[in-house]
């Protein structure tokens, strides 16, 4: 489509904008900015159907699809050319993987969303690289325990040897005979050695290396010779360690290799799809709906408003334009709305063709255009230090020689800027010539010929800004089919301007100009007075078919209501007198048993199963309050409470009062059914005697599955919580003494989140940072209570 000026002029680069503040990733912004209409109206159709399918994923079947992903490209071209991966890449990798997985079987289970699932069909898994990835790295500076046997035991010697080297360092600080020589008694750190802190004047009473000193001079960080050999061990187990996490990356590196071309596809189609439901949110939040498109130069936008606009101040605008004219002209008075409704048909033309729903109304429709050209504002004139007049020219003529049956022309003010007579010549000739190539077009103007060309000429449509007759103010309204007057006399005296003036200005207009306004003023009374009328009388019809259709509602919800509650009733009448009977033979034949033994233990044995047939015909009589009632009920006055039986008129139900709401309704159980009944249908009733059974309830726990380990490595605060609060109750419940949370290092934000959230939880009983080998503190160690 050629476009490109008109969707600068159109300020298309805002929706963009708008529409990549619902993206997930990187790679759906550049998609976003890249975004363009299509004169391919079944393309056009395929984005929109795109779209109206992430809808219903989300709003109607409440599937939340996730599209966080980071940039890969350059870690998987790096891949090619045998370059090893970093932690950090890999876990961007796994990620990738990993949403690809979820997005797979989320929309798997979409409905009615075969484009969507089109997309999902093509995502390529790999379950065993993702989960070797996420065993194997902590976070994007941590290798795991688990990565390989090797660093396990590598790990475990650097453990021991550390402890080596700190009791031993520790003895320095402890006895008393090196106490005099230290400036503190700890152990640290200098250059991966550990060293002690050195007096500087007993630097020669104290055999070791020097590795450091303090700002002051004053301390040196020596390493004593008898911990020299234990520090170099230390040192060779680290070069190990480093060696092992090189092969582990290598290993890697070579199972993503392999799939390079199939992940590197994943992340386009997490993209695109990411692009397809931010769409969709979009289209929320402007209100907006999925137009029909068309091929045929067909326009109709259905209480329009410009999403650019804010939509409390917005006026909702219908326009058409293709059938019965091909050109619309727009008249009426300065800032009225001419130049937004003008945008307006533009910048929606343009969403629906870049598959964006669009903020009007059902029934709304769109043209594909192979051309799409405009003359709106000042921009060109100003740029080049043209006239408003010669500005204007210079675009039309740019592109006047271009327009086909198949291009969409928006014209404000045409013909402005110059001499009125010469200028509204123009008009009408551009019109004119517009008119005969078949192209579709919008045009402002004030010109009276114009008007007078549109009002007597076939195929070109007429419409005003609407405007109250009495204030002439702008009401932002279009009226198709209104021929409008600028009104710049009666605006003038409306402003303030000096009478003596606006009247010198009316006595110079001519009595022609001023009898084709007084006809179109008389014309514009008479169609609002019509209007006014015709909108009383739908304003009667619609109040009063709406009372028809809530009295039919009421109704069929009472009949439905009651029909529902008797089914229910009678299927667990049914199921209650099954399982009694049932339950009655059995305890029958229990006792025709012990009725033939005559010792008193079978007695008594006897009389307890008699009490239960009891027991069981008062609860059977008691769940079945309405099997059978006597229809001279005995209604009583006074406050209905909690435990009443109460008689419900429109049921024809008798039930018992089980909580008094607020709002004035009673929670009624009517059998085995709980239900909530308004207190004007209710009677109360005298009290009846009534049994009732005894019910027991047990709950069992197991702890068979319980994990001692939760990953939420590349979760917000908010995500990790959620998923950390029941696990924390799960491990409590199911006697765990200690559990491990891997959060990683990163910025620290998680850290900080997770370990504030620990502090007050009941479960917790302390918790403290991992250690070297645990994941340092990247990992939090939590003893539960």
């Amino acid at each position: 489509m050629n476009a490109e000026k008109a969707l600068k002029t159109l300020e298309y680069q805002k929706i963009l904008d708008m529409l990549k503040t619902h993206v997930s990733s990187e790679r759906a912004r550049e998609l976003a900015d890249e975004t363009r209409p299509t004169d391919d109206k079944n393309l056009a159709e395929s984005w929109l159907t795109e779209t109206f399918e992430a809808d219903k994923i989300l709003y109607e079947q409440s599937l939340d699809p996730n599209f966080a992903i980071d940039n890969i490209v350059t870690s998987l071209e790096r891949t090619r050319k045998l370059s090893n991966l970093t932690m950090a890449e890999l876990l961007k990798i796994a990620r990738v993987l990993k949403v690809s997985r979820i997005l797979k079987n989320t929309l798997s289970r979409a409905i009615d969303a075969d484009v969507i699932k089109g997309y999902s069909f093509g995502l390529f898994t790999n379950l065993p690289l993702e989960e070797r990835i996420d065993k194997s790295i902590i976070s994007d500076t941590e290798m795991s325990d688990d990565a390989s046997p090797a660093i396990r035991q590598i790990r475990i010697k650097i453990r021991r040897t550390n402890e080596n080297v700190k009791l031993k360092l520790q003895s320095y600080v402890t006895q008393g005979k090196y106490q005099k020589y230290l400036q503190d008694n700890i152990v640290t750190m200098r250059g991966d050695r550990y060293v002690i802190p050195v007096k500087s004047e007993f630097k020669g009473a104290m055999q070791g290396l020097v590795h450091d000193q303090s700002a002051s001079g004053q301390t040196l960080f020596i390493e004593p010779l008898a911990v020299v050999e234990l520090n170099n061990e230390l040192k060779t187990l680290l070069i190990e360690e480093q060696q092992e996490i090189e092969k582990i990356l290598t290993d890697l590196t070579a199972s993503v290799r392999g799939d390079v071309n199939e992940i590197l596809n994943n992340y386009e189609i997490i993209a695109r799809l990411d692009l397809i439901f931010a769409r969709a949110k979009l289209a929320r939040t402007m209100k907006a709906i999925m137009p029909k498109i068309n091929d045929k130069g067909y326009i109709n936008i259905v209480a329009g408003r410009h999403p650019l606009i804010d939509k409390n101040k917005v006026k909702p605008i219908t326009i058409y334009l293709g059938k019965d004219f091909d050109v619309m002209l727009i008249t009426g008075p300065n800032a009225g709305g001419k130049t937004v409704t003008l945008k307006l048909v533009g910048i929606l033309e343009v969403m629906a063709l870049s598959g964006m729903f669009i903020p009007a109304g059902a029934d709304s429709e769109i043209s594909t255009f192979s051309n799409i050209f405009t003359d709106i504002g000042d921009e060109q004139s100003i740029e080049q230090s043209l006239s408003t007049f010669s500005g204007h020219l210079k675009n039309i003529v740019s592109f006047i020689n271009d327009i086909t049956p198949d291009t969409l022309l928006l014209l404000d003010e045409l013909g402005a800027g110059t001499d009125p007579a010469e200028g509204s010549a123009l008009a009408v000739a551009i019109t004119k010539e517009i008119k005969k190539v078949g192209a579709k077009a919008v045009i402002t103007s004030h010109f009276n010929a114009l008007k007078e060309y549109a009002v007597s000429t076939e195929g070109v449509g007429s419409s005003s800004m609407d405007f109250n007759v009495n204030t002439f103010e702008p009401l932002y309204r279009l009226i198709i089919g209104s021929t409008g007057t600028s009104n710049a006399i009666q605006i003038a005296r409306r402003l303030g301007l000096k009478k003596e003036i606006v009247d010198d200005a009316d006595s110079m207009l001519s009595e022609e100009s001023k009898s084709f306004d007084k006809v179109l003023m008389s014309a514009e009374k008479a169609r609002k007075t019509a209007e006014e009328l015709t909108e009383q009388a739908k304003i009667h019809k619609i109040e009063a078919e709406k009372e028809l259709k809530n009295v039919q509602d009421e109704l069929k919800k009472l009949r439905d209501n009651n029909e529902r509650l008797n089914e229910q009733i009678r299927k667990d009448t049914k199921k209650l007198i099954e399982s009694s009977v049932s339950e009655a033979n059995d305890i029958i034949d229990e006792l025709k048993e012990l009725l033939n033994k005559p010792d008193e233990q079978a007695l008594f044995e006897a009389r307890k199963l008699k009490k239960r047939l009891e027991n069981m015909s008062a609860e059977y009589e008691e769940n079945d309050i309405n099997a059978e009632y006597d229809q001279n009920l005995n209604f009583i006055g006074g406050e209905i409470k909690v435990g009443d039986e109460v008689y419900v008129d429109t049921l024809d139900k008798v039930g018992k009062v089980t909580a008094v709401n607020k709002n004035g309704e009673y929670e009624i159980m009517l059998g085995a059914v709980k239900t909530k009944v308004k207190a004007k249908n209710c009677k109360r009733l005298a009290p009846t005697k009534s049994k009732s059974g005894r019910v027991s309830v047990s709950k069992a726990f197991s702890n068979a599955q319980i994990k001692t380990e939760i990953n939420l490595l590349g979760k917000t605060v908010d995500e990790a919580i959620f998923e950390l609060d029941p696990f924390l109750y799960q491990a409590s419940e199911a006697n765990v003494p200690e559990v491990r949370v891997v959060h990683g290092k990163g910025t620290g934000a998680l850290r900080k989140g997770v370990q504030a959230y620990l502090k007050g939880h009941p479960c917790v009983k302390e918790f403290r940072d991992g250690v070297y080998g645990e994941g340092d503190n990247g990992v939090t160690m939590v003893k539960i209570k």
